[in-house]
């Protein structure tokens, strides 16, 4: 079961609680620092839980049973051993469908593409960019925008 948040609203007049399901991420870093701000970035808007590992071997034991909804992995890594730890995360059948955000550290490709976007098919997003760009692009990957209705145009104007 996914874990849950309580939230207390107010209208001004009343309070009420409120129960959603936070999404889960698995952060898997080499970086007890940016790991550490990341976290704490990510869990302070109450809506994700997130669990790190900082050695991405055991990444591939706690993603299964964590079941997380969004795996942020180091890219430095990526180049070494992160593309196999990809391929092994993915090919776990409860993981299969899981949306990887590759984080970029200081790498040579990070001269050509500043903030982030897609490489080899993955979403990633550089280190050096803001914290709130990076809960933006977390919030946009685990809670897309719902697709527009596709309308046939102004009304009377069939004719």
């Amino acid at each position: 079961h996914p874990p849950l948040a309580y939230t207390m609203l107010s209208d001004g007049q009343s309070e009420h609680c409120a129960m959603r399901f936070l999404k889960k991420i698995l952060l898997v870093d080499h970086e007890p620092r940016m790991t550490a701000l990341i976290r704490q970035a990510l869990e302070s808007t109450g809506k994700y839980l997130v669990k790190v590992e900082q050695d991405s071997r055991l990444a591939l034991h706690a993603a299964p049973w964590f079941l997380p909804d969004l795996i942020l992995l180091d890219a430095a890594k990526a180049e070494a051993e992160g593309e196999d730890v990809n391929q092994q995360l993915k090919s776990a059948p409860a993981l299969k469908d899981t949306p990887f955000l590759f984080l970029s550290g200081n790498s040579a490709s990070e001269k050509n593409v500043m903030t982030g976007g897609f490489l080899g098919g993955y979403r990633f997003i550089a280190n050096a960019v803001s914290l709130d760009d990076l809960l933006r692009c977390v919030d946009e990957m685990l809670n897309p925008a719902p697709a527009k209705p596709i309308t046939s145009g102004p009304a009377g104007a069939d004719g």
